[in-house]
């Protein structure tokens, strides 16, 4: 079966992403990139992800042609592959619909950077990119193009996508934009949010990509 272990990868995390309720149904969509091939494993559209087998996980480059597998991809398929067309670094992305953040996405704002977890993904806010219609390819060019070099983003009256290096980090960002757009709308029923400044959002996303974290090992 071709790239068997990143099928069973994407299906982890679709599970993953119920349990922990940042997807309801068959919301949602999640891929890994192969970095030999460059080939992506990709969600079939409208299944069940407690039932999904790995010969259920579609195969497709980078363009969206269907490489292995006899599903029907995600309707979300030009979204990841446009956003992996963007950013060679991106090797996972976690589509989600998140209660709170879907929220903030519905009333088309970003999320403030309240806390500095969302600064160290995002650099910022996370921000919301335009409306345009689920599984067009120009839903996948106004996300590439709010996205740019952070790694998430909001989809207006739609959800979250985040990515990441490998899933892990693609699924732990979908938790923290998650956790972030709770927060910040709590705080602001408190009373006025006070975000943390651009410089510090910088220094802090700085501080995620050069020393956060376990060091590879030489």
């Amino acid at each position: 079966m071709l790239l068997e272990l990143e099928r069973r990868r994407v299906i982890e995390a679709a599970r993953q992403a119920r349990r922990d309720r940042l997807v309801p149904l068959t919301f949602g969509n999640f891929s890994v990139r192969d970095r030999d091939t460059g080939y992506i494993c990709i969600t079939p559209s409208g299944m069940d992800y407690d039932c999904l087998v790995p010969e259920d996980i579609v195969v497709i480059d980078v363009a969206g042609n269907r490489l292995d597998g006899g599903r029907k991809p995600s309707i979300e398929t030009p979204l990841h592959c446009r956003i992996y067309q963007s950013r060679a670094d991106i090797m996972a992305i976690v589509h989600t619909h998140s209660t709170f953040a879907t929220a903030w996405a519905c009333c088309r704002e970003s999320i403030p950077a309240v806390v500095a977890e969302v600064a160290m993904v995002a650099g910022g806010p996370i921000e919301c990119a335009p409306y345009r219609p689920v599984g067009s390819v120009e839903l996948g060019e106004v996300a590439a193009e709010t996205l740019r070099d952070r790694n998430a983003v909001l989809l207006a009256n739609h959800g979250v996508l985040a990515v990441g290096r490998n899933m892990d980090e693609a699924y732990v960002n979908a938790v923290v934009v998650e956790e972030g757009a709770k927060i910040a709308f709590y705080a602001r029923h408190i009373g006025p949010v006070c975000a943390i400044g651009d410089d510090e959002c910088l220094a802090l996303r700085r501080t995620a990509v050069t020393k956060y974290g376990q060091q590879a090992r030489p």
